[in-house]
């Protein structure tokens, strides 16, 4: 039987700790390293094989310490290596950004026993595995976001990062005007009246 490497990047310790004991009762996987940030990997990464490396998979939280647990996918994804969110969000918007960093996948940390096995299992087959709880209201999501400009959907981003319109303003170089009209436009395009409604869909 083939063993499955994991690798946890969590800015908690306890997280990484917590699934080391959950996969010492198992056959078949492992953690084999866990870290809190994308430098963190390196060393270990560098380490390996790439023959070594492709039977691994990564589990990542969205948000690290002091940076994106995306970039963090990106270096692990660019060294052939499969990955899976494993975040405390459950917001829509960050499962759909998953599926546009070709991660393979998305729980949340409510996410049972039985359903961690499945999704590592699922992924190590390269299918791609979305916590089922959450799969409708991607759908419905997805269909909505691939309405949206390029600036409609940094825009969106940083609302899901409940920053408010004086900081976005700052972050996309813009007006305050102008970052009102657009969140206008999205609360149109989502049916929703104001940031509350919006972000409980994302």
């Amino acid at each position: 039987m083939r063993m499955i490497e994991i690798i946890s990047v969590d800015d908690h310790e306890m997280i990484s700790l917590g699934l080391k004991s959950m996969f010492s009762e198992t056959s078949d996987i492992r953690l084999s390293h866990f870290c809190k940030t994308r430098e963190g990997l390196v060393p270990f990464i560098e380490s390996k094989t790439s023959e070594e490396l492709k039977d691994m998979i990564a589990m990542v939280d969205i948000k690290l310490e002091g940076q994106s647990g995306f970039d963090a996918a990106d270096y692990l994804i660019e060294h052939g290596i499969k990955c899976l969110m494993y975040s405390s969000f459950s917001n829509v918007g960050f499962i759909v950004k998953t599926m546009e960093h070709k991660i393979k996948g998305f729980i949340t940390k409510n996410a049972d026993r039985a359903e961690i096995m499945e999704a590592i299992h699922t992924v190590s087959r390269g299918e791609t595995y979305i916590q089922k709880d959450l799969l409708s209201d991607m759908m419905y999501v997805s269909g909505i976001l691939v309405t949206l400009t390029k600036k409609e959907r940094e825009l969106l981003d940083l609302i899901a990062e409940h920053l408010p319109n004086e900081i976005i303003a700052e972050r996309l170089g813009v007006s305050k005007r102008t970052v009102e009209n657009y969140v206008s436009r999205i609360f149109d395009k989502f049916n929703v009246k104001n940031r509350y409604e919006l972000e409980k869909l994302l």
